[in-house]
């Protein structure tokens, strides 16, 4: 069947071309003007024809693909969904007429810098939006720079062109609640994921995490007491932290536990479910980040909340300014708060 073009579209609406372009992707900046009967009219023409635009001849005449990259800085499965992000930014992209083009690393063995998928070289992308989970979207700054593409970083914080998050005021926050509840002994959960890990090697919201909690426990009078535990960096079901890590060498049980995030805390009721130890009634937990592991616990988890889905809108919204001013390649960083939400593990 001959393929309907835009020109076919035009005829039976009886319009220019510019006025058909005008009426299906909206350009706020174009000099044509359509009006709303116009516009109306051009649409029943394309649903009648069944033009479908191609994109192909787009970018040829704007030079734009029209395409974003939401590239998943991280190996192996996720133990915390991209949903609330992805969403993000998918919404803001069908917003302004773009695709989103999803990307993930590619799960071999090797260096960071050897596996960043091959797509990120070809020119078919506009620019990319990096989720960052983890140290490795630093690693990989350098390789994403040499591209020439312009990258907004989601979750990762830096000067220019990122979203991120204030866990320092966020996890002030979370320990100023527990402390406020009545809580003395207030213990911060870490997980690392190799032995000997270093905190600054991980994603930058770790050592933000740590230094609010300590300047929370050190305003109200109380000695920080911070434990680390060796997890996998993807949950697996038989994945288990040992029961000494919180109760070897005769440690007290503390008043609450504050856990680096949502994962960690449902593992750590596990431990209390196999000791007998009643969670909010012998002990507060509290998590992080109110992914979906929140939710789903044996009950809601005490967490503070990340706003997911404004931090990719607003990544996305960032990367178009980028496409559309020529003139400028760096945009201040957009900063965002963590919600407090009390659920029923905490007294």
């Amino acid at each position: 069947m001959k393929r309907i073009t835009i020109k076919d579209v035009a005829r039976e609406a009886g319009v220019s071309l510019g006025a058909v372009s005008q009426a299906l992707s909206p350009n706020p900046s174009s000099t044509i003007k359509v009006s709303a009967a116009t516009s109306l009219k051009v649409q029943a023409a394309a649903r009648t024809l069944g033009f479908r635009p191609h994109a192909g001849a787009k970018s040829v005449r704007s030079n734009k693909f029209h395409n974003i990259g939401f590239f998943i800085a991280k190996k192996g499965a996720f133990d915390r969904p991209a949903e609330g992000y992805m969403m993000g930014v998918c919404d803001a992209a069908q917003k302004r007429g773009y695709r989103v083009v999803l990307v993930g690393m590619e799960n071999v063995e090797g260096h960071y810098q050897d596996v960043v998928p091959s797509l990120l070289r070809e020119k078919n992308l506009d620019a990319l939006v990096v989720a960052s989970y983890h140290h490795c979207s630093a690693v990989i700054h350098d390789e994403l720079k040499n591209m020439d593409l312009p990258v907004v970083y989601l979750n990762d914080k830096h000067e220019f062109n990122s979203t991120w998050l204030d866990d320092l005021s966020g996890a002030r926050m979370m320990t100023d609640y527990l402390i406020e509840r009545g809580c003395k002994d207030v213990v911060f959960a870490m997980r690392t994921h190799t032995e000997g890990q270093k905190i600054e090697d991980m994603h930058y919201s770790a050592q933000m995490r740590i230094d609010g909690y300590t300047a929370a426990m050190k305003a109200a009078g109380r000695e920080p007491d911070i434990r680390i535990v060796t997890m996998r960096e993807a949950l697996d079901f038989n994945q288990r932290i040992p029961d000494q890590w919180l109760f070897g060498d005769g440690k007290p049980l503390p008043d609450a536990i504050f856990a680096y995030d949502d994962d960690l805390a449902n593992s750590i009721a596990k431990i209390m479910y196999r000791k007998g130890i009643r969670i909010p009634e012998d002990i507060a937990l509290a998590g992080y980040n109110g992914a979906y592991a929140s939710l789903c616990s044996w009950r809601p988890l005490t967490t503070m909340r990340i706003p997911a889905y404004d931090m990719g809108f607003a990544a996305l919204e960032l990367a178009l300014r980028i496409i559309e001013d020529s003139s400028q390649k760096e945009f201040p960083s957009v900063m965002f708060h963590p919600e407090l939400f009390i659920g029923e593990s905490t007294r």
